[in-house]
């Protein structure tokens, strides 16, 4: 199932190939990616406090870019941003983050907060 974060529209998609990208909807690009996530980019920030975040920035099969914020502390991790193709949408909105995220945050020594689980690709 896909989700547009711009109107809230969940739709299927039938077809072999990925989803072109945008909402049938509305024609928003702020939808659920398009086949696999790769990641491209990944910067880490640490204070003196233990306090940290990391970004993960990804692009799609259709080249869209999705760019995660994961705020940490003690090990323990949790989304506070996500941007699809420059446009902010609400965290509290998103369902799961992305296996290929979740995974390179993971080899960052932080675990995502269970109310946040990981999505399969």
């Amino acid at each position: 199932m896909e989700h547009c974060f711009a109107c809230e529209t969940d739709y299927g998609y039938l077809g072999t190939a990925p989803h072109d990208g945008s909402c049938p909807a509305c024609g928003s690009t702020t939808v659920t990616p398009a086949g696999e996530l790769g990641v491209v980019d990944t910067t880490t920030w640490e204070s003196a406090n233990g306090l940290s975040t990391i970004h993960v920035t990804a692009t799609d099969d259709r080249s869209r870019l999705f760019e995660f914020v994961i705020a940490a502390r003690r090990g323990r991790g949790k989304l506070v941003c996500l941007a699809i193709d420059g446009v902010t949408v609400p965290t509290e909105t998103v369902w799961s983050v992305p296996s290929a995220v979740a995974t390179r945050v993971t080899a960052h020594g932080v675990r995502i907060s269970d109310s946040m689980s990981a999505q399969s690709p």
